[in-house]
């Protein structure tokens, strides 16, 4: 591909990662490689600029050709000289209708790939981000939806790059016709069952045509513009939070205290509740469900439940605390007796694993001290009146401990429990370590929970 001047692409391209993305060394670079146009073009254009890069291909299986599409992109990767890793589509993958499905797996997939600091590049351009910012507006989105899709952000241990934002689709067009690149057009760009497809090749031609011949890169540059908002907003509760944690030491971070959200304006307390729902990983609730919760906060409602998709929230001691969806254990999903880590016994309860190791993958995890993996432990339910044995030997109504460890009413019948066989309550699984049974450092006894969304969220105790 030798040419007097360099193509716009990998002009911008490399003007991009030679400025604010700049690869460090030693790093793997990753891209998602669909087939289509765009990934085309950016997987063609890295190499050209001399990039090692390697393909990451999803198959959705959705459609009867996607084996074939596959096999041709392997082609198109082995005749660049790119290493080709090939990845399928889970059936019950989680998430809201089949684009939200599909985007979450197809993500979570690739994130299993990259290792320590690797990137993945991905492909999404200007038309993309105006897009993404319709679509947000059309929901209802705050500030943190409206800003758009990031240049970067975490993803697994490695990081997910968008080095295209600000180049117009028809950059990444020409540069397709100019080489004579084949790629792949997938039937689901034009299926107007899809929100996106229908603001792509509905929406935003009618604004061209309403006389708005450059709504799209407006609308990108307004997503820039909100992406500041959002840091500002994410650098003030990040400040505010490192204020509260000194100012309320003894309580973990699954805990806020009333007294201080009550000191907040009714703005602050918004954009704290929401920067806090995010870094628990929480599904934000909406405007209404938020202005609700606020008002039960205010009222100081003890015992109050607050509900909304994909999350709750319950007010009890002058404590306000959170889990992500509320799901109701089902009593097949975990039986009732003994269990011995030293034999490698399996949990009994589905969606957990367990492992003697220095820390717990990503996720909700407790730490028991080391001398429990040879001593016999009991997973069972509450029993009325039950008492707990301390550390020091005495007795505590088991009915207390719940309350205190944030276990919300709905919960505390089947909540799985860990005893040992002198009758001291070890763990409630998802919300209380006991402190004296928990390892300070090195190798412990490490429960976490795999699934996407935790079986009982985290509480006292939790790490």
């Amino acid at each position: 591909m030798e040419s007097s001047a360099p193509p716009e692409l990998e002009r911008r391209l490399q003007t991009r990662l030679e400025g604010s993305l700049h690869p460090s060394e030693g790093r793997i670079l990753y891209v998602a490689y669909s087939g289509g146009g765009d990934s085309t073009a950016l997987l063609v254009a890295l190499v050209s600029l001399g990039y090692t890069v390697h393909a990451l291909h999803v198959d959705h299986g959705w459609h009867p050709d996607s084996a074939q599409w596959a096999q041709s992109c392997q082609r198109q990767a082995a005749a660049l000289g790119v290493p080709f890793t090939l990845l399928h589509l889970p059936p019950d993958a989680p998430g809201e209708g089949p684009e939200d499905q599909a985007r979450r797996a197809r993500y979570a997939l690739m994130a299993a790939q990259l290792g320590q600091g690797d990137w993945l590049f991905t492909a999404q351009h200007l038309e993309d981000q105006a897009e993404t910012l319709l679509l947000q507006l059309l929901r209802g989105a705050g500030v943190a939806g409206l800003a758009g899709m990031p240049w970067q952000r975490p993803l697994g241990t490695g990081l997910l790059i968008r080095p295209l934002l600000d180049v117009p689709q028809q950059v990444l067009r020409d540069y397709l016709e100019q080489w004579h690149l084949p790629f792949l057009n997938d039937p689901a760009n034009a299926d107007m069952r899809y929100d996106r497809v229908r603001v792509r090749n509905i929406l935003l031609p009618q604004l061209g045509d309403l006389g708005w011949p450059h709504a799209a890169p407006n609308i990108a540059r307004a997503a820039d513009n909100l992406a500041d908002m959002r840091e500002i907003a994410a650098d003030w509760f990040g400040s505010r939070w490192q204020q509260y944690r000194a100012d309320y030491p003894e309580l973990s971070v699954e805990r806020l205290s009333l007294e201080y959200l009550q000191s907040l304006s009714a703005a602050a307390q918004r954009v704290f509740l929401r920067g806090w729902f995010q870094q628990r990983q929480i599904p934000v609730p909406s405007r209404e469900r938020l202005e609700a919760l606020r008002d039960a906060v205010m009222q100081r409602r003890g015992g109050a439940r607050i509900q909304w998709e994909g999350g709750q929230a319950w007010l009890q001691g002058g404590l306000l605390r959170a889990w992500p969806q509320p799901r109701t254990m089902a009593e097949k999903e975990w039986e009732e007796g003994p269990w011995c880590v030293a034999q490698g016994d399996p949990l009994p309860i589905s969606g957990w694993q367990c492992a003697l190791r220095d820390t717990a993958p990503d996720g909700f995890h407790h730490a028991l001290a080391e001398r429990f993996a040879e001593t016999s432990l009991y997973w069972r339910r509450r029993r009325q009146g039950e008492l707990t044995l301390t550390g020091q030997g005495q007795h505590r109504p088991l009915k207390k401990l719940l309350l205190e460890a944030g276990v919300p009413p709905d919960r505390r019948a089947d909540v799985p429990l860990l005893w040992d066989e002198a009758g001291h309550l070890l763990l409630i699984l998802g919300y209380y370590t006991a402190p004296w049974a928990s390892a300070p450092g090195g190798t412990a006894l490490c429960l976490w929970n795999t699934g996407a969304q935790s079986t009982a969220g985290r509480g006292v105790g939790s790490t």
